[in-house]
């Protein structure tokens, strides 16, 4: 079996869970991933292994895998876990990194706002800055010298992009995602490691509060948009 068509796979399975490709809930059949990705059962198996270790598959007993369900109380849970990893991690951060540590955060900045300009042109477009956003964060904390605070913070972070997409909506919050990472690198920058601790769990709970003033889970829920 190739490693790389794994790989492939799970790449693609992520990617198509996160834009709602596969609905929450949905079982996902293998021969219904057989045909999507032109794989065998082998390689198809282990993605789904390894997006299980992750948090973006769940194991039904006696059913197979399945996408997991959104709930409130499950991105409160990743909110809440991922704002202690990564404060944890900027703290360290700021202790510990240097100019081309603060160089490294400008430029990731830089990027991301850039490829905001056509974030909703397309799929790819949203895509990459997607990338770009999450790039972003591994570039604030990259510096804490711990890898496992690293690890940490991209499974939290690939759990997080499917709430995170439903809050995404062209010309209206562009804007604001835009101004809340410029004022979240002014304040690492700064080098006040308790501002930014703070201002990081303050981020991490924007998801939920978006979804919770629109009463989104008051009402019945659509899938995550696509693209």
């Amino acid at each position: 079996m190739s490693r790389s068509l794994t790989d492939h796979v799970e790449e693609l399975l992520k990617a198509d869970i996160a834009r709602g490709v596969f609905a929450p809930s949905q079982p996902l059949r293998m021969e219904l991933l057989k045909a999507r990705f032109d794989a065998g059962l082998s390689p198809i198996r282990e993605a789904l292994s390894r997006l299980l270790a992750e948090g973006i598959v769940e194991l039904e007993a006696n059913r197979g895998f399945r996408v997991p369900a959104l709930s409130r109380a499950d991105l409160l849970d990743i909110a809440i876990t991922r704002g202690a990893v990564e404060t944890a991690a900027v703290r360290r951060a700021i202790a510990l990194g240097d100019d081309a540590w603060e160089a490294q955060i400008v430029g990731a900045l830089h990027h991301y706002k850039r490829l905001a300009a056509r974030a909703f042109e397309e799929d790819a477009a949203l895509e990459a800055w997607e990338k770009a956003h999450d790039a972003l964060h591994r570039a604030l904390i990259c510096a804490c010298g711990s890898p496992r605070l690293l690890a940490l913070q991209a499974r939290y972070q690939e759990q997080h992009l499917r709430y995170r997409r439903l809050i995404v909506i062209p010309e209206v919050s562009r804007d604001a995602h835009i101004a809340e990472h410029e004022n979240l690198v002014a304040t690492v920058l700064a080098r006040d490691a308790a501002a930014a601790a703070a201002a990081v769990e303050r981020h991490m709970m924007i998801t939920a509060d978006v979804l919770d003033a629109a009463g989104y889970w008051d009402q019945a829920q659509p899938p995550p948009r696509q693209g």
